[in-house]
């Protein structure tokens, strides 16, 4: 993984499929949910629900609503860049993103192994000394093609 390099990102809305998990669960292959929410993602049924989908139609990943600094359970929301909440139909989660300042992180290769170790990596990024620390707000994953994706940490 390449070095980090800050950013400030403009807010954004997502819509799509919303979870709770736990590191726990999603160190458990027979208990994770994230597969679950990528195996609906990958049914393409979101893609007829969201019509206008903005960033050319990458998928994006936000996580949110962290308990205990990343230890305790967190909300994800996997879904696409919409306009706005009034993109969002019913039964599907909706998320403003705020504007704010992250370090910029990029993955590459086989998914979904790039992206355990990339997160594994910016762990131990984020635990040496005068490393800036985390907002523990919003971060999210840009997809931006089958074997490269941009994690955005907040700061």
């Amino acid at each position: 993984m390449d070095k980090p390099v800050r950013t400030t990102e403009s807010g954004f809305f997502v819509a799509g499929y919303q979870v709770r998990t736990h590191p726990g669960l999603e160190a458990d292959p027979q208990q994770a949910r994230l597969p679950a929410l990528w195996r609906q993602m990958e049914s393409g049924a979101l893609e007829r629900l969201l019509p206008r989908r903005l960033a050319r139609g990458k998928p994006f990943v936000v996580y949110f609503d962290y308990e205990a600094a990343g230890r305790g359970a967190y909300s994800v929301l996997l879904g696409y860049q919409v306009a706005g909440q009034e993109e969002v139909p019913p039964g599907l989660g909706g998320l403003y993103v705020p504007a704010g300042r992250y370090l910029m992180f990029t993955a590459s290769g086989p998914k979904p192994q790039a992206l355990a170790q990339a997160w594994r990596e910016i762990q131990a990024y984020f635990a040496q000394p005068g490393a800036p620390p985390r907002a523990y707000t919003y971060d999210f994953e840009v997809h931006q093609e089958p074997q490269r994706t941009s994690l955005f940490v907040a700061i």
